[in-house]
């Protein structure tokens, strides 16, 4: 049973890399849980509650990379 689309992880890994963050960062500020991204690597299975809540995040950090908007302020 899938339980998520198949871009979710292209879309973490995406939103990791813009955003200049460690795996461990991401998966501790979208869902409080540091091995997060790495169990995803793996081929965990988040919830549809969890997957929501990681694109909410993701939709959160906006479209430019933090260390770009801090350099414009």
């Amino acid at each position: 049973m899938q339980r998520y689309t198949p871009d979710f992880l292209s879309r973490v890994e995406a939103a990791i890399r813009l955003h200049r963050l460690k795996p461990s960062e991401f998966g501790r500020a979208a869902v409080g849980d540091p091995g997060f991204v790495r169990e995803l690597r793996r081929g965990r299975s988040p919830s549809l509650m969890t997957a929501d809540r990681v694109l909410a995040y993701i939709d959160s950090l906006g479209v430019a990379p933090r260390a770009t908007t801090e350099r414009a302020r």
